[in-house]
């Protein structure tokens, strides 16, 4: 071997130590699956990438974010799942469905219980919402905050809905919640749990008349696509608990933990602006595309909660009655 040979041997071992030493140094400390079931391109979409960016560069490379958006990883029973086995280190399931690991999660989606999102901030931010985040421990899961969805809205194909009578006979697709299938049974519909993803081809194939969302999702899944009426009836409110599996959280050094709650209430600070601001123009946008948009009135609103008394009747001793009354006397407030 020449002289010049082992130079640039000895010059390439160098430096693959030194990029191998670069890569070591510059490896992050601890690497979160961030999963979730919604397009990308929504609010809540946006604000895990946005978390994922902030905690990145706030620990300076220590935690890396990883995002799966879109049901990547599976639908949000398998996410929850997933973050309890710490398979998954993060999710943002919709409340409805952590009510079925933390049942006192099910208050948030009773019907007509929040006439504003004020009131939802207050008591989701406030003492009840401590509580029910609190509540998840036990279960494996370290609550953060909730994000947000928004108020949820009627589509129906065939005919409108102005009262509970009008569901009479009509299948309705839910989310696999029990508190929201017993409560399109109280309105003399036909629930069918049926996953987010698998919804459009439901409604398209008329294996379900309808549907409950938010507006930012029968916009984004193109709902409006294969119904005929939208129903403005802010009925529910859907939230998301932001979760981390516990354990892991528990191992968190407590510099970074700190960040982390901090960055996650900034981002759910925006996140819900976000949702109000995109509220506002896609009901137009949906209108140009042809579905007919029509408005839940006061009588309407009235009827729909007499008969979801036994609804609150049954479920007041599940997510418990002070709880409930707090709440109450909250959204009471915003009535006024």
């Amino acid at each position: 071997m020449t002289k010049c040979m082992v130079f640039f041997l000895i010059l390439g071992t160098a430096l693959f130590g030194l990029t191998f030493a670069t890569q070591e140094a510059n490896a992050a400390e601890f690497t979160i699956k961030f999963a979730h079931v919604l397009v990308a391109d929504t609010p809540a979409g946006r604000a895990a990438e946005m978390f994922a960016k902030l905690v990145g560069e706030r620990t300076k490379g220590r935690v890396e974010v990883k995002v799966f958006p879109a049901g990547q990883l599976g639908n949000d029973t398998q996410i929850v799942e997933q973050v309890q086995l710490n398979t998954v280190q993060m999710g943002i399931p919709p409340t409805a469905v952590l009510g079925q690991f933390e049942p006192r999660l099910q208050l948030i989606d009773l019907p007509f219980l929040f006439p504003k999102r004020e009131a939802c901030y207050e008591v989701l931010d406030g003492d009840v919402g401590k509580t029910l985040l609190d509540g998840l421990a036990k279960k494996g899961f370290k609550g953060l905050v909730f994000w947000e969805s928004g108020f949820k809205q009627f589509t129906t194909k065939g005919k409108t809905i102005a009262g509970p009578a009008d569901f009479k006979g009509m299948k309705i697709r839910t989310m696999d919640s029990p508190l929201i299938i017993e409560q399109y049974r109280a309105w003399g519909a036909n629930p069918v749990p049926i996953s987010f993803g698998e919804t459009y081809n439901a409604l398209q194939q008329k294996v379900v008349d309808g549907q409950e969302n938010p507006l930012i999702s029968i916009d984004r899944m193109k709902f409006y696509e294969v119904q005929d009426y939208l129903i403005l009836s802010n009925h529910a409110y859907l939230g998301y608990g932001v979760i981390m599996n516990n354990k892991f959280w528990d191992g968190l050094p407590k510099d970074i933990a700190e960040t982390f709650q901090k960055t996650i209430e900034e981002v759910r600070n925006w996140q819900r602006e976000e949702s109000r601001k995109q509220d506002q123009q896609l009901v137009e946008k949906m209108q140009k595309a042809g579905i007919k948009v029509q408005t839940l009135s006061s009588g309407g609103v009235k009827d729909f909660i007499k008969v979801s008394a036994p609804v609150y009747k049954k479920y007041e001793g599940i997510v418990g009655k002070d709880l409930l009354d707090k709440t109450v006397q909250v959204a009471e407030k915003y009535l006024k």
